[in-house]
C-alpha cells in the first residue's frame, strides 16, 4: 500500500522518527451527519401505471427553471426573441425559444418490440458498446407534440434521450426547429462551504467483488488500512483522521455460470434445485463487520449486489449481514445516496447511470459526461428509456435542485477527478475506479475537498 506507488515495502519497515511514540493511542474523529433518507426510498411499489408519468413530472419539474435560465440568457439579446410555449405554436421564420424534453431517434438502438414480432428466431448479436452514429436524430417534444431539432450546433453538443432543456432558433421552410443556442435548467446556489479548521475524511471505494479469486490479499490491506492496523505512524494518523467510509456498490462478484453438466437435478416437480453459493455475502460480511469495529460505513447497492435492479435501488437487507448488522457503524443506504457529512453535501451512485449515458454519445470522456449530469440538472436522464427505474407518477426524485460538494460515481474503468467552480458554488467530481481491478481508493478531504488516491498493489 502507498500514495506515490513507490517505496512501499519501505514505508512499513521505518522505525517512529524522534518525538513519535509507537505506544500513542490514536482516537477517530467524530463527525456530524445527515442523511436523506427519504429522497430514493421507494415507499410504494406499485409497476401498474405507465412511464410516461416519470416524463410528465420531469418536464413540469424543470421547465419553469429552463425557462428562466433562458429568458436571463436570451430576454435582452439583440434578436429580442419571443418564449413560445408550446412546441407546436412556433412560427414559421419567428426567431423564439422553446422548452421541451429531447428524444434522440437512434437506428442502433435496441428495440424490444422489433424483437418480438420476428418472424424467424435468430441468434442475437452481442451487445454494443456504443449505439451512437452519424444518422442519429434529435427532437424536442412537449404536451403538445414534437419537433424536429436541427443545426451544427447540436453535432458539437452531448445530448441524450430524457434532458429537458431550452433551445434558440427558429422554424424552417420544411417545419425543422434550426438551433442556433442551447440553455439547460437553472441550478440553486450551494449552501455556505464550512468553515473547518482540522482535516477529517471521505474513504470511497466500489467495486470491491468479493468472491473472485484474486483480491483477496489486497481486500486484507484495505481492511488492515481503515482499521489503523498497518503502514507508519503517518499512515496510522491518516487513518484516525478518516470519518467515513462510503462504498459504492458491486460488493460481490458477478456469479459465475454454470456448466450444463454440473446443474442441479430437477425435482419431481420439474424444477431445479436452487443453487446458490452464499460464500461472498458471508466474506463480505465478515469484511464490514471488521471496518465498522472502527468506522461509520454506508453501503450502497450495485448491480452485482443482492438488490432491486431498477433505479433507485434499496437498501441491501440488515438480515444479509449477521455480523455486521450489530454494529451502529453500519448503514446501508439507498443508491443514489445523499448525505451531508460536517455540512459537506455528498451526492454518490455506483455507476449504472454514468455508464447507460456512454452507450448512447459518441463521447469516451466519462468525466465529460459526469459533469454534464449536473448542468443537465438530472441524475438519470436516460431512465426509463434505456435504464430501468421506478415509475414514478407524482414526483422524479433524480432532479438536482443544487449541485452537491462531493459527486461520485462508482465502478469505472479509471480514476479521474475534477472541481467545478463558478457562481453557484464549488463541487468535486469524483470518478471511482473499480477496487477488484485497480486496487484504489479514494480520500477526499471535508474541508478542503483535495482528493487523494491510495493504491493497495502488491505486484509491481
Amino acid at each position: 500500500m502507498d500514495r506515490s506507488s513507490e517505496g512501499c515495502l519501505e514505508s512499513f519497515l521505518e522505525t517512529p522518527a524522534a518525538g513519535e511514540d509507537s505506544n500513542d493511542k490514536l482516537q477517530r474523529g467524530s463527525v456530524r451527519i445527515a442523511v436523506d433518507e427519504d429522497r430514493f426510498k421507494v415507499k410504494e411499489r406499485n409497476y401498474t401505471q405507465q412511464y410516461a408519468g416519470i416524463y410528465y413530472m420531469r418536464l413540469n419539474m424543470l421547465r419553469p427553471r429552463a425557462m428562466a435560465a433562458a429568458t436571463e440568457r436570451w430576454g435582452k439579446s439583440e434578436s429580442n426573441p419571443t418564449l413560445v410555449s408550446k412546441v407546436l405554436d412556433v412560427l414559421a421564420g419567428q426567431v423564439c425559444y422553446i422548452v421541451g424534453t429531447v428524444y434522440v431517434d437512434m437506428p442502433l438502438k435496441p428495440n424490444i418490440l422489433d424483437e418480438v414480432t420476428q418472424e424467424h428466431w435468430i441468434i442475437a448479436p452481442p451487445p454494443r458498446e456504443k449505439y451512437a452514429t452519424e444518422e442519429d436524430t434529435v427532437v424536442l417534444e412537449d404536451e403538445s407534440g414534437r419537433v424536429k431539432l436541427t443545426g451544427a450546433i447540436l453535432k458539437s453538443t452531448m445530448l441524450v434521450t430524457g434532458i429537458v432543456m431550452a433551445v434558440l432558433g427558429c422554424e424552417t421552410a420544411a417545419g425543422e426547429f434550426e438551433v442556433v443556442d442551447i440553455c439547460y435548467p437553472a441550478l440553486k446556489p450551494q449552501k455556505p462551504f464550512p468553515d473547518a479548521t482540522e482535516d477529517k475524511f471521505v474513504a470511497l471505494v466500489s467495486g470491491l467483488s468479493i468472491g473472485a479469486d484474486d483480491v483477496g490479499l489486497e481486500l486484507q490491506l484495505l481492511t488492515d488500512y481503515l482499521t489503523g492496523e498497518i503502514g507508519t505512524t503517518q499512515d496510522q494518523k491518516q487513518s484516525a483522521s478518516i470519518v467515513r467510509v462510503v462504498i459504492a456498490g458491486n460488493s460481490v462478484s458477478k456469479p459465475k455460470p454454470v456448466a450444463d453438466d454440473k446443474r442441479p437435478t430437477r425435482n419431481k416437480y420439474g424444477a431445479e434445485t436452487a443453487m446458490f453459493d452464499a460464500g461472498p455475502l458471508k466474506e463480505l460480511d465478515s469484511f464490514l463487520a471488521e471496518i465498522c469495529e472502527t468506522v461509520s460505513v454506508d453501503l450502497l447497492p450495485g448491480p452485482t449486489d443482492p438488490a432491486n435492479y431498477s433505479l433507485p435501488q434499496q437498501a441491501i437487507h440488515y438480515a444479509v449481514f449477521p455480523k455486521t448488522s450489530r454494529y451502529s457503524t453500519f448503514h446501508p443506504v439507498t443508491n443514489p445516496y445523499e448525505a451531508e457529512i460536517e455540512g459537506v453535501s455528498l451526492l454518490a451512485t455506483s455507476g449504472q447511470t454514468l455508464d447507460d449515458i456512454f452507450r448512447f454519445v459518441a463521447s469516451e470522456d466519462r468525466l465529460s459526461m459526469s459533469e454534464k449530469t449536473l448542468q443537465w440538472s438530472h441524475l438519470a436522464p436516460t431512465a426509463p428509456d434505456t435504464l430501468w427505474c421506478h415509475p414514478y407518477k407524482e414526483d422524479d426524485p433524480f432532479v438536482l435542485k443544487n449541485r452537491p460538494n462531493i459527486y461520485v460515481i462508482g465502478n469505472q474503468p479509471k480514476y479521474q477527478t475534477s472541481v467545478i467552480e463558478d457562481q453557484l458554488g464549488r463541487t468535486r467530481v469524483v470518478i471511482l475506479p473499480s477496487f477488484a481491478a485497480s486496487r484504489t481508493i479514494v480520500l477526499v478531504n471535508l474541508r478542503t475537498l483535495e482528493v487523494s488516491p491510495v493504491n493497495f498493489l502488491t505486484q509491481f
